[in-house]
């Protein structure tokens, strides 16, 4: 099916690659299919374009590229949900947010997003039982928890 969008033009995307999402992302009720898309290249950014709206498509990453020891707790109704027995079946990724200011690039470790990638099956969860900050900043500007190198190293790793 061709998609045209905002960000990519008119695109070809395989109808078995959109994901359904069985809860909508926060802030965006109405948009429940979407696809993930490659990110630049060298970059360890995807897209999670919207095959409903080719205006939304949102920047996400494998949080564990910048926190090796990210851990999902999920309850049996949303690995039911997802039509999984576990955890580890699932995709786990996080929205990024990038304003112009580069060392204001965070994602949310809060609220990530989870995917089936068999049954193209997602959702978007709340840790309430986390410490994971809502915004973890990439580019850690006076040190912190990583620094610059490390999140290079993850970038070329990625």
């Amino acid at each position: 099916m061709q998609l045209n969008t905002s960000r990519f033009g008119t695109i070809e995307v395989d109808p078995n690659a959109v994901i359904t999402f069985t809860q909508p992302i926060i802030g965006f009720q109405e948009y429940r299919r979407f696809v993930i898309l490659p990110g630049p290249a060298d970059s360890f950014v995807k897209w999670l374009q919207s095959t409903d709206s080719g205006e939304l498509a949102f920047i996400i990453m494998d949080p564990r590229l910048v926190m090796p020891n990210y851990d999902v707790q999920t309850s049996s109704h949303e690995l039911t949900e997802l039509a999984v027995t576990s955890a580890s079946e699932l995709d786990v990724y996080t929205l990024v947010v990038v304003p112009r200011d580069q060392a204001q690039v965070r994602t949310n470790l809060r609220a990530p997003i989870l995917i089936n990638p068999k049954l193209r099956l997602g959702k978007q969860t709340i840790l309430d039982k986390s410490d994971y900050p809502i915004q973890y900043f990439l580019m850690q500007a006076q040190g912190g928890e990583r620094d610059n190198r490390e999140v290079s190293d993850a970038r070329a790793n990625a």
